[in-house]
């Protein structure tokens, strides 16, 4: 699985290599490749990574410059156009209640209008038995209700126009025909630390031996070596990546045209690893995936470019924002000619007399695009929900300088939002009628590697 992350180039190596770490703190930490840094990057510089994790720790896929978000905001004055305050007077229009208020003020005018609109109905009943007479006067635009005036039908907002749909990319779901042939070869106490590392990686063992030792301290019985353990697992690793790069080698070549590329560009990055390196036979498929990466990567930038002009020519804001915002590339910026028209499109749908449920359905759009800071409207709606309030809150770090629109101050080290999607809000809703969920007993993974290979290490 994949994410995002920034970082700070802490030292550089004589190899190529360098090190990092999370930016504003100690960890998570590691060491990568220099062919994926920039070529101007030097130590102390803050990178935007996005990084795959495997059973060894996190591994960087691609660097690209971290993006530097403006503090100083500057407010707008709302002065108003000048012109004097006139009130507005209020007159009521229901033909139903003013006779009656005429009868009880003792109105003659009232008295005769009501006698009038008697005799019509009068009249109206004489002629109801003549079919063709009653539709010839009420007419096409009539409602079918006596006494009740002609109004034209309700007019409809078309739809709007459809937008072509891509297939879904498919995801990366490897064998483990390789695997299963490593572990048959070890011998049946190795198999238990395999299966564990293979889970978890390194760590995975480790923790497993101290909590075994642990609960053998509290028995009264003398502690396993782990060091034994983990030296064990060191080197039966190299065999179970390159056995697991294979997996995924043979099964992302099947499904290389549609395969999602996340999965594509992890098995690149994978295979840069010393271990697949130092294997001259896997140097055919290591260049034959990297051409495909590049391959796959210019035709999705030019389907995302397609996308993104079509929702910007059709009015589309919403679908095109949310397009920007997912490009195939980390870091990848919409075309020179469309930013100003979605700019200005956006503008559009943030204006006063915008509704609020309007608002925030665009500014959960915007806050994740890529002009999130070059929008700035001319004022807020009019009317201002507690939803639009607290959507500009949640999202104030991203869009800080429509939050001091709202009077709403943004912290120094505020994170930024993430978006929300439909499956976690009906994952939570689902969660919460069903209650907490139960703690399910988990087998004692921990205590099975110890007891298999115990007997061998004392």
């Amino acid at each position: 699985m994949t994410r995002r992350m920034d970082i700070e180039i802490t030292s550089t190596r004589p190899d190529g290599t360098f090190t990092w770490r999370q930016a504003g703190a100690k960890a998570p930490k590691g060491t990568a490749g220099g062919d994926v840094l920039p070529a101007s990057a030097k130590i102390g510089d803050m990178l935007r990574a996005e990084i795959d994790i495997d059973m060894d720790g996190p591994v960087i896929l691609s660097l690209t410059p971290a993006k530097q978000r403006e503090r100083n905001v500057t407010l707008l004055a709302i002065t108003g156009s000048g012109a004097a305050f006139k009130p507005v007077t209020e007159v009521s229009t229901n033909r139903r209640s003013k006779p009656d208020r005429d009868a009880k003020r003792g109105d003659k005018r009232g008295d005769k209008r009501s006698d009038k609109r008697s005799d019509k109905r009068d009249d109206r009943r004489s002629r109801s038995s003549d079919g063709a007479d009653r539709a010839d006067k009420r007419g096409p635009s009539d409602n079918g209700r006596s006494g009740a005036p002609a109004t034209p039908r309700r007019q409809f907002t078309p739809p709007p126009p459809e937008l072509p749909k891509r297939p879904r990319a498919a995801r990366l779901h490897p064998g483990n025909a390789h695997r299963l042939a490593v572990l048959v070869s070890l011998k049946p106490e190795e198999q238990v630390l395999a299966e564990k590392a293979l889970a978890g990686g390194i760590s995975a063992v480790r923790q497993a031996v101290n909590k075994q030792n642990a609960q053998l301290v509290k028995d009264g019985k003398p502690k396993v070596n782990s060091d034994g353990l983990v030296n064990l697992v060191v080197e039966m690793l190299p065999r179970l990546r390159v056995a697991e790069w294979h997996d995924s080698v043979e099964a992302v070549e099947k499904i290389i045209d549609t395969v999602d590329l996340r999965d594509l560009r992890a098995i690149v990055a994978r295979s840069n690893d010393p271990t697949l390196m130092k294997d001259a036979s896997l140097n055919a498929q290591r260049e034959r995936l990297r051409a495909a990466l590049e391959r796959r990567q210019a035709a999705e930038m030019q389907i995302w470019v397609d996308d993104l002009r079509a929702a910007v020519d059709v009015g589309r804001i919403v679908a095109a924002l949310k397009t920007a915002a997912q490009p195939p590339k980390a870091g990848s910026r919409p075309p020179d000619d469309l930013r100003p028209r979605l700019v200005a499109l956006t503008l559009e749908q943030l204006s006063p007399l915008t509704t609020s449920d309007r608002w925030v359905i665009v500014l959960e759009a915007l806050a994740f695009a890529p002009i999130h800071n070059e929008v700035v409207p001319t004022g807020v709606p009019a009317v201002i929900s507690p939803e639009l309030t607290a959507t500009v809150t949640r999202l104030a770090p991203a869009i800080p300088r429509i939050a001091a629109l709202f009077g709403i101050e943004v912290a120094a080290k505020a994170q930024m939002p993430r978006p929300l999607r439909n499956d976690w809000r009906d994952r939570k809703a689902k969660a919460a009628k069903k209650g907490p969920p139960t703690k399910a007993a988990r087998p004692a993974v921990a205590a099975t590697v110890v007891e298999a290979v115990a007997p061998s290490d004392n």
